[in-house]
């Protein structure tokens, strides 16, 4: 279809060839002539000419009839009574669909206030703010899970998406109301050490710092007078030393998979999860990272989508490890494995060392900071 208007003409009149020349020296185009009889012609002009032939066509004493019309500004003028009316209805939904995309209201409710001002802030740094793309915030679970592993204080978050707008319901942890119903319990400790340090909640201690104590020892009592009458829960940490003999491998040779520092970001659109059309590959690079990023319409999830993708270059690498330094972070890894992230290796002593090929085998003592404490319940009789 042509970008321009054409009409189909047909001349008919005594002084046709005169016509036509007047017209080609008045610099109308035409197109395709046909001769049907000695006085009448067929042709093609541009549809912004046919004012002129309809002036002109009285000199000469022609008639004209219009047969076909083609082209974009033809075909407008055909359909100009519901082409406008289509074009705002697209608009419309172009429209919609763009603030169907934008977060415009946020609402946080329980917890206190303080709680509440925290979770706004970090809503902010994960891209849960007014005004902003739903495509550039993280999806609702991470979301939920920053909030409790980032605020002690929230027990309980649940995100829900209306529209265009997020209510955020949030849950404080009620331990005071929850100690109420508690049993009476002890401390005791779990493995033998020496107290580095206490923090006591609540109860009595009844060692010192300084002091060695057994497993199964009494650290904090529950009983707050001598006669046992008055009970309460006992809560809080003892921290104490306490050594451990381990083995340790380490590789003197590590091959290491080295990735370079800057990511390379593509886009993609995928239609119903399943075709996806990337405008640019990534090679022979590592994918790493990939993010959906939903398109919605009012309170509906398109089924066309953007996705991020983060590509690095790799490249195999030998690096040679320093023996010494290695250790303490190999041994350090190995017991947080064994007992939990929170202790905290103080000591080393090497007992035995066995060295082959690029491996060496270690026996060790190592001495740790951690939590021995151990609830047990007060036997309160009958």
């Amino acid at each position: 279809m042509s970008y321009r208007g054409i009409v189909e003409v047909v001349v008919e009149g005594g002084q046709v060839e005169s016509f036509l020349n007047n017209l080609i020296e008045d610099g109308v185009k035409i197109e395709q002539i046909k001769r049907i009889d000695e006085q009448a012609v067929k042709m093609n002009v541009d549809y912004l000419a046919i004012p002129y032939l309809k002036a002109k066509r009285k000199q000469y004493g022609c008639k004209i009839k219009f047969n076909d019309r083609s082209g974009i500004p033809t075909m407008y003028s055909k359909r100009k009574k519901w082409l406008p009316p289509l074009i705002g209805v697209v608009l419309s939904f172009l429209f919609i669909l763009l603030l169907s995309n934008v977060v415009w209201n946020i609402t946080v409710e329980g917890g206190s206030p303080e709680t509440r001002y925290e979770v706004n802030q970090l809503l902010d740094t994960l891209g849960l703010k007014e005004g902003n793309w739903v495509q550039n915030m993280e999806d609702i679970s991470t979301i939920e899970r920053e909030i409790m592993n980032s605020i002690d204080e929230v027990s309980y978050v649940g995100i829900s998406k209306s529209g265009s707008s997020y209510n955020i319901l949030i849950e404080e942890s009620e331990t005071m109301e929850q100690n109420v119903n508690r049993d009476p319990t002890n401390l005791v400790a779990s493995k033998a050490g020496t107290v580095d340090s206490m923090f006591i909640v609540n109860g009595r201690p009844v060692v010192q710092i300084n002091d060695f104590v057994e497993k199964g020892d009494l650290l904090v009592t529950g009983e707050l007078d001598e006669d046992g009458e008055v009970l309460t829960y006992a809560e809080g940490e003892v921290i104490a030393e306490v050594w451990y003999e381990v083995n340790v491998e380490v590789d003197f040779s590590q091959y290491l998979l080295a990735l370079t520092p800057d990511a390379t970001k593509r886009y993609s659109v995928s239609l119903f999860n399943s075709f996806e059309w990337m405008p640019r590959g990534a090679g022979d690079r590592r994918l790493l990272l990939s993010q959906d990023r939903p398109i919605y319409f009012l309170n509906w999830e398109l089924p066309i989508s953007f996705h991020e993708h983060y590509f690095y270059t790799e490249e195999e690498a030998v690096s040679e490890v320093d023996l010494d330094n290695h250790i303490h972070q190999a041994v350090e890894e190995q017991l947080k494995r064994q007992l939990g992230q929170s202790v905290d290796v103080t000591y080393q002593k090497v007992l035995h060392e066995d060295r082959y090929s690029d491996k060496v085998k270690l026996e060790m003592f190592v001495k740790v900071l951690e939590d021995i404490t151990e609830e047990q319940i007060i036997d309160q009789g009958d």
